[in-house]
């Protein structure tokens, strides 16, 4: 399955990094480029990205035909703006227009965890699955739920998502100022600070309660979405391996009584879509 007939340009900004590239109607990128996300001055470095990966486009390439943009959350999607944890600079940034106006191409946004969902059904793990949920354990938690092959979007297109979730009431302080959310205890940015050392050295104890939260939340959202599909990726993942999926299943399995959730499964998303391969989706989805 292709994406639109005629090359992308792909934009995918979190907080640890820019990039941008051109990926073709089969998904492979054929121009790329990266740069750290500065802690200041985010557009003048993206514009300046944007406009690299355009000028290195071969000259028996075509022209990219639309963006497909993803940015970590909250966005919203009606006004084309973002305001991006971990990232200051960018308070209800006009990312969309303005992206328009440096390309002269149509531009389709979402949320990182939106693309990855979009490119799961396009030819990852979720082509013949109807329902499911994409959960990111990156330095921000990010996720999107697709219900009968829709996705979820609400007013301003953060459906789905479960950074916000309370999983341990008068837990501890999440970043938006609340007590106990999911992002307080599964974000790397979150246990690097609790723990003041780096991801690979958590303890065992935190990671299974790492694990015992995000299967809070997966078997909360489980019962009210009626989802039994769940993709995870993220360099927490990554990170803490086998032992924290263990952790999330048996989780899960205490929490997840309802007939509904007999079948759920917690699963490890392929791993081969890439971060631009997912914002160049968007364009090729935006009708579904």
């Amino acid at each position: 399955m292709s994406f639109v007939d005629g090359p992308v340009l792909a934009v995918a900004i979190d907080p640890g990094r820019l990039a941008a590239g051109i990926v073709d109607s089969d998904g492979e990128i054929l121009v790329r480029d990266r740069v750290s996300t500065p802690p200041r001055e985010v557009w003048r470095s993206l514009e300046t990205l944007v406009s690299r990966v355009l000028a290195a486009r071969p000259d028996d390439l075509p022209p990219p035909i639309s963006v497909g943009v993803s940015c970590a959350g909250p966005l919203d999607l009606a006004a084309g703006s973002v305001t991006p944890e971990l990232m200051p600079a960018w308070i209800g940034f006009a990312l969309r227009d303005r992206l328009e106006l440096l390309t002269g191409l149509p531009v389709v946004l979402d949320s990182a965890a939106g693309a990855a969902a979009e490119a799961e059904r396009l030819f990852g793990d979720a082509t013949e699955v109807r329902s499911f949920l994409t959960l990111m354990l990156g330095r921000t938690v990010e996720s999107a739920c697709v219900i009968d092959e829709v996705r979820l979007r609400g007013a301003h297109g953060n459906a789905g998502s479960l950074a916000h979730l309370t999983v341990e009431p008068d837990g501890l302080t999440c970043t938006c100022g609340a007590s106990g959310c999911l992002s307080a205890y599964a974000s790397s940015t979150s246990i690097e600070a609790e723990i003041k050392r780096p991801l690979r050295r958590a303890t065992d104890s935190i990671i299974d309660r790492t694990g015992i939260m995000i299967g809070r939340a997966i078997a909360s959202s489980a019962a009210m979405f009626e989802v039994s599909t769940f993709l995870l990726s993220g360099v927490v993942l990554d990170t803490f391996g086998d032992p924290l999926l263990e952790s999330i299943r048996r989780e899960v399995d205490l929490r997840s009584q309802l007939a509904a959730s007999e079948k759920l499964r917690v699963l490890e998303s392929s791993g081969f879509i890439r971060s631009l391969v997912a914002a160049a989706s968007l364009p090729r989805s935006i009708d579904t």
